[in-house]
């Protein structure tokens, strides 16, 4: 098995929120490298009066603000096919920052989530957490503690794609 190295891209906000702190990947053979990166999501109003987002990169961040975590991955092998759901990112959410639901996405893989700390992953529905009178219940979104991504399809030599997730500022 090769070595793999992640790659962190850094911005101007504070290095807890910045870096995903925490990534790890799986994989079978091959170099996979990660970059990690943090965006502020700014609302507009465009011409014709609708509201439209764009990303930009945060010189300041505030409680209340949305942020995009964007993990891109590459197989920088010249000759090694990774081998399809031998790929598995998982992620810690950060505790500055609250999950927004349904904000996940990565095409080609299959996303669970943990909430509790990242022993156990699971469809949001087969989430539960232990309520204080000791009755089960399923976890709430803002709950969750980490976002897991299998990929589904082979990662061919210098194949590149991404992953990522929405969470606001607490």
């Amino acid at each position: 098995m090769s070595a793999f190295r992640i790659v962190m891209k850094t911005t101007r906000l504070l290095c807890a929120l910045v870096l995903l702190s925490g990534t790890t990947v799986a994989w079978a053979d091959g170099e996979i490298t990660l970059d990690n990166a943090v965006q502020k999501v700014e609302y507009f109003t465009n011409a014709q009066g609708e509201r439209e987002s764009r990303l930009v990169e945060p010189a300041q961040v505030v409680p209340g603000d949305e942020l995009s975590y964007t993990i891109t991955f590459e197989n920088v092998s010249a000759d090694v096919v990774v081998d399809a759901a031998s790929v598995v990112i998982t992620n810690p959410i950060p505790p500055e920052v609250i999950y927004l639901e349904d904000t996940a996405f990565g095409a080609g893989t299959t996303i669970t989530y943990s909430a509790d700390g990242g022993e156990v992953f699971g469809a949001p529905e087969e989430l539960t957490l232990v309520d204080e009178n000791g009755d089960q219940r399923i976890a709430d979104a803002t709950e969750y503690t980490h976002i897991r991504w299998v990929f589904e399809p082979a990662l061919d030599p210098g194949q590149r794609g991404s992953v990522s997730f929405r969470a606001r500022l607490r």
